[in-house]
């Protein structure tokens, strides 16, 4: 096959750059990517109960497509010692527009789901837990209309599109994302919750409690044993936050309060690996007289 690369950048219709099957390609997969791109958005906004104008996001894509065909910049040879036709060029450029037109209606999406969070009052339950079930509670109101989630429901499908912008879990996270950027405020550690942390990291908890099988630190109260250096007890508490907030119980998308509904949900407060040495100090605090009262 002929090498078509061109190697100085400048303005181009691509017809002028390629064989006359070569053009019946690209043109083959343009139309492809728009059939595939308009039923991935269908599928999409059915799922996620999204009535919008679709067919202006695809007049966008194509238009999006045409500027890359009517108007390309090959790289030059400098640039890119490996030759590649204008073909092939131009294929990738269009993936890659397809790619990037998902991503900017998925984050555009996830940009006014974040935004919703600024219209409840601060009592919302909606904005209970961890930003993580409050930005799925945020995409449940917004799409569905969800005001008080009594249930675990799954109403959102798991898609398995080939566009990974057009999924759930991409939106779940893009939601996530924006919500803690621009919007989340954690609690500050106070005496209470640094009291209610120190005893699920030490106490005895019933088998039947719903934190009994969750991660803990009693493994250092022992007989006749001393503390351990704040350093090590650091990188410890730290392992069971991140298992806590892993797989912390969870009832209605939000997680639970320890010990009970009336306690505090952890994750609401500044993540244990960014607090300030006060608060590691009272928890070592607390775990030096739990150790004393163990010896006892």
């Amino acid at each position: 096959m002929p090498d078509y690369k061109v190697f100085e950048p400048f303005n181009c219709s691509y017809d002028k750059l390629l064989t006359s099957e070569e053009v019946s390609e690209v043109e083959s997969v343009k139309q492809e990517i728009l059939r595939r791109f308009g039923e991935e958005l269908a599928l999409f906004c059915k799922n996620h109960n999204l009535h919008l104008d679709q067919q202006s996001v695809l007049q966008s894509l194509e238009c999006s497509i045409t500027s890359i065909l009517s108007c390309c910049r090959l790289p030059s040879e400098k640039k890119d010692p490996l030759k590649i036709s204008a073909k092939e060029y131009l294929i990738a450029k269009l993936f890659k527009c397809e790619k990037s037109a998902a991503d900017k209606f998925s984050r555009d999406l996830a940009n006014t789901i974040a935004y919703s969070s600024q219209k409840l009052p601060n009592n919302d339950i909606t904005l209970k837990g961890s930003a993580t079930s409050i930005a799925e509670k945020l995409t449940l109101r917004y799409l569905f209309g969800y005001r008080h989630y009594h249930y675990d429901l799954e109403p959102i499908p798991n898609d398995s599109g080939y566009l990974d912008a057009l999924t759930k879990n991409y939106l779940l996270d893009r939601v996530e994302e924006i919500y803690t950027q621009k919007y989340h405020k954690y609690r500050l550690w106070d005496k209470r919750s640094i009291a209610l942390f120190s005893n699920y990291l030490f106490d005895d908890i019933d088998e039947f409690h719903d934190f009994y099988d969750m991660q803990n630190l009693r493994h250092l109260l022992k007989d006749n044993s001393v503390p351990i250096e704040i350093t090590l007890f650091k990188e410890e508490c730290l392992e069971c936050w991140l298992a806590l907030c892993a797989d912390n119980p969870i009832h209605a998308y939000t997680e639970l309060a320890y010990p009970n509904e009336n306690g505090v949900i952890f994750e609401e407060y500044i993540p244990l690996h960014s607090v300030n040495e006060d608060v590691w100090s009272s928890l070592y605090e607390h775990y030096q007289q739990k150790l004393l009262n163990f010896s006892k």
